[in-house]
């Protein structure tokens, strides 16, 4: 007990030391940013305010951070900053922030440009993914008004056995509305596919004896061990259970993430507007129910391909000629049946 009693008081002691730094160099960080603000350098000063709030968050300085984007022109990072200065002071009962918090915002909100990227039916596909500027742009953000700052925008579009695709587009003034459409992708030339041939034909041993006319022939003599084929049915099975398995973890995971986005989420316009930690969650509960559905529909696939294998192989007395194996690639699969008789 006075081992860990003391292991306890070093640790909270190098807590409270790693806070006090930390507080100490966020207060730097601030006044370095109002020094810069107040001689205009609202471009070098935002960075300074926005490690500050990383390191010391604070609404106080969040109110700074979103004056600063709103004085370097990034209209759009200073409404959604507005909106949680405002969301954070009313939490710590700053009643007269949270108000000029919300003024601000709303003054902001008329001049908001918007980005809509286009993705038509053409182009879509189910294994697309589209950035911003970097930033992984979810399915539920296709083809709305989205705000964004002023400037040059850079969208990337990739997809397997694809090749990727770019476009740019100028953002100017306040209250713009621009967007930009996805194009088909091109194929990748001699893109490679993962195959999975046909087991050979059973061949018949030299010394065996020649079949009746009419009758089944088979290479493979009866035995009381249990067939390889269903033992791989098992194996396939086992492994659909689990994509089974994982799917639904991955949709629980997924309705968590939209539960919790919701609350960092309001409706603007024809669209839908997130701070920070609300297109963070959004963003995960797109990518968690994607995969999800990958999941389960390979988990399902391969349950049925295990089905179809199991009472396709020979009993222990058959004498058959049938041989069955999958076939696996990128854009194709199903089951190859090879036999004689």
């Amino acid at each position: 007990m006075a081992l860990g009693m003391a292991v306890s008081t070093l640790a909270a002691g190098g807590a409270s030391a790693q806070t006090s730094s930390d507080q100490a160099a966020a207060e730097a960080l601030f006044k370095q940013g109002r020094d810069l603000m107040s001689a205009g350098q609202f471009g070098d000063a935002c960075p300074k305010f926005a490690e500050s709030q990383h390191l010391d968050p604070a609404p106080g300085t969040l109110l700074n951070l979103a004056t600063c984007y709103e004085r370097n022109g990034q209209i759009a990072s200073a409404w959604v900053t507005y909106k949680e200065a405002a969301s954070v002071a009313r939490k710590a009962d700053q009643n007269d922030r949270a108000r000029l918090a919300r003024d601000k915002a709303a003054e902001l909100e008329p001049r908001l440009p918007t980005l809509t990227i286009v993705v038509p039916s053409a182009s879509e596909r189910g294994d697309l993914e589209l950035r911003r500027d970097g930033e992984v742009v979810g399915r539920p953000e296709w083809g709305v008004p989205i705000p964004v700052d002023p400037g040059l925008h850079v969208i990337d579009a990739v997809a397997p056995g694809h090749k990727g695709w770019q476009g740019k587009t100028q953002i100017t003034g306040a209250a713009a509305k621009q967007s930009i459409e996805v194009p088909v992708l091109d194929p990748l030339p001699n893109a490679p596919e993962l195959v999975v041939p046909l087991a050979p034909p059973p061949t018949v041993p030299a010394n065996s004896t020649p079949p009746v006319d009419g009758a089944f022939s088979s290479s493979v003599p009866p035995s009381s061990a249990p067939s390889g084929q269903r033992t791989a049915a098992w194996v396939v099975g086992g492994v659909g259970v689990a994509g089974l398995v994982a799917g639904g973890a991955l949709g629980i995971v997924a309705a968590i993430d939209h539960n919790g986005a919701s609350d960092d989420c309001i409706a603007a316009g024809s669209g839908v507007v997130c701070n920070g930690s609300g297109y963070s969650q959004s963003r995960d509960a797109v990518h968690a129910a994607t995969a999800s559905t990958v999941a389960l529909a390979a988990g399902g696939a391969l349950v049925v391909l295990a089905a179809v294998i199991y009472w396709t192989a020979p009993t222990k007395h058959a004498r058959s000629g049938w041989t069955v194996a999958p076939i696996v690639g990128m854009r194709e699969g199903g089951l190859g049946v090879e036999g004689s008789w």
